[in-house]
């Protein structure tokens, strides 16, 4: 049978229509009547065909009278015998005759199931999506805080660090000072035992200096900014130079020490300073877990096959679990024990030594038994067949370390007769630094403030501001913007030695208008040549 086009577009469309006269009647039908079920509504009532009408005959009066243009009922839904919902739009307006009399009505019924259940799991997945936006956006409030407190503790952290590094850092400065004061014979002569015991104050204060460095290694390793100085090192003397201070706490402690170096091991490339930082940490942390009466100790093999030096600290300590190992090497961990609650510690030991090990492209294990004691290997890489070449550096940086004088090197002639302006407020370092550099022929003139060292310059143009930073009112990084500000002493050497050691502090120095930065505490003869070096570097860009 063919269709004629209003056939097929009620059909593609899913749409039938009934024709009823004013007594609501079906007396026509036509397109997809299957909406409306398998019996033919010939004859029937509206309304008994369509029973959602029921409860409109107002309305379908009112249209038939010509006072309501149409009656829009969408989204009807029926309940099909296999259990599914059919979705039907029912549109009812008046038919008319060729005189434009009302003399019916045409009920228009479309099916939108299809676009129905398509809407509805639209209208589903918008709301799904909102509730996964608000979630989203909740989680990112959440994560927005945690990151804003994160930030607020590392700020505080690092706060910490630099205020113990500048606390601890400016009166080491003056202890270490006096000693090299006191090396150089400035204040008269030192017997032989006096310079021992000099030198053994130098060496603890060394010691001390080493410690602080440790607590901001932690924030140079968070920073990714720790590098290694790695030059030849003999094995035997770092692991001797530990002897004095690991004795005296095994000593202490109750404990046997016990060494066994090979040989065979004599030089190798390594920060020297890194690596007796490693071998302290686990040596102290021996002594430590080890109960008086046991024994601690340190044992050196070479591997020229694997080209390794192996560093091994053992103990008869309380051994650890494997449990504990395995969050042995993570930050602010400590063994859960009771000989935990008789020592201290930061917890951040071993993962310097891990951090470090691998930084020298080394390694480190552990073996442990628990009531029987540990055994913490650190691998190492070695070059046995360059020990010889290694060996001859080392002699001669060993005989030139040898031949440094005590003398004071002599005032720079480029400063002239002008001053050297010390800005410091910690007066013991001023008068350090102040007595020093007038032994080396410096007219020095000290300030305590920024504010005093702004006045000074005004009135008398110095050859070098020897400037520190943590002033207790306008911070040296203040007055330095000042003076690179006034075209008077925009060109005014300025040589910052600062306690702010942490990192970045020496780019934040040379930008805001520093020449040259060195850390507290300095070797005073090395401040000296600091000094003329600059003073020489200025002259040369001048002219």
């Amino acid at each position: 049978m063919t269709l004629t086009v209003e056939q097929r577009v009620l059909m593609e469309t899913g749409s039938a229509y009934l024709i009823v006269d004013r007594d609501l009647r079906i007396h026509r039908v036509g397109g997809l009547l299957s909406v409306l079920g398998d019996d033919s509504p010939i004859g029937l009532s509206l309304t008994e065909v369509i029973p959602e009408l029921f409860g409109n005959e107002s309305a379908l009066a009112d249209i038939l009278n010509g006072q309501l243009d149409r009656l829009s009922l969408p989204l009807i839904n029926r309940s099909l015998p296999d259990g599914s919902v059919r979705y039907l739009d029912l549109l009812t307006v008046p038919h008319t005759d060729d005189n434009g009399t009302i003399v019916g009505l045409i009920q228009i019924v479309v099916d939108t199931t299809h676009r129905s259940i398509t809407e509805q799991l639209l209208t589903q997945r918008r709301n799904e999506l909102h509730l996964l936006k608000d979630r989203i956006q909740r989680q990112n409030v959440e994560l927005a805080r945690i990151n804003a407190g994160l930030l607020r503790v590392t700020k505080l952290k690092d706060e910490f660090l630099a205020s113990m590094s500048h606390e601890v850092r400016t009166p080491l400065t003056a202890i270490l000072g006096l000693v090299d004061v006191l090396r150089a014979q400035l204040v008269g002569p030192l017997s032989e035992e006096q310079m021992n015991a000099i030198n053994g104050i130098k060496q603890g204060g060394q010691h001390l200096l080493a410690l602080i460095n440790d607590y901001l290694d932690i924030a140079k390793i968070e920073a990714g900014r720790l590098e290694l100085d790695l030059t030849p090192v003999s094995v035997h003397d770092i692991c001797q130079s530990l002897r004095p201070m690991i004795a005296d706490m095994a000593k202490r402690a109750g404990l046997q020490l016990v060494y066994d170096f090979d040989p065979t091991v004599q030089v190798m490339l390594a920060d020297a300073r890194r690596l007796r930082q490693i071998l302290i940490n686990l040596l102290s942390n021996a002594i430590k877990f080890t109960p008086a009466g046991g024994k601690v100790g340190l044992e050196v093999r070479g591997d020229a096959e694997r080209g390794a030096v192996r560093f091994t600290v053992w103990d008869t300590g309380i051994g650890i679990s494997a449990e504990d190992a395995a969050r042995l090497f993570e930050p602010f961990q400590q063994i859960e024990s009771e000989r935990q609650k008789e020592v201290t510690g930061s917890g951040l030991g071993l993962v310097l030594v891990a951090k470090l090990a691998r930084l020298h492209g080394g390694s480190v294990s552990l073996e442990s038994e628990v009531g029987v004691g540990s055994r913490f290997h650190v691998a190492l890489p070695w070059e046995p067949d360059e020990q010889q070449r290694l060996l001859a550096w080392f002699s001669e940086e060993r005989q030139k370390e040898a031949e440094l004088p005590f003398d004071v090197p002599p005032a720079s002639p480029l400063a002239g007769d002008r001053p050297l302006l010390v800005v410091e407020d910690d007066l013991s370092t001023a008068a350090l630094f102040s007595q020093y550099l007038t032994h080396c022929g410096y007219r020095v003139v000290h300030v305590e403030s920024g504010e005093e060292a702004l006045a000074y310059v005004q009135g008398d143009m110095p050859c070098l501001v020897l400037l520190d930073v943590r002033l207790r009112t306008m911070d040296g990084i203040e007055v330095m913007r000042h003076l690179r500000n006034d075209p008077m002493t925009r060109n005014l050497p300025i040589l910052v030695l600062t306690a702010l050691a942490m990192p970045g502090d020496r780019e934040r120095c040379l930008a805001a208008g520093a020449d040259d930065y060195l850390a507290k505490p300095v070797r005073l003869r090395q401040l000296a040549e600091r000094i003329a070096l600059l003073l020489e570097q200025k002259a040369l860009a001048a002219s």
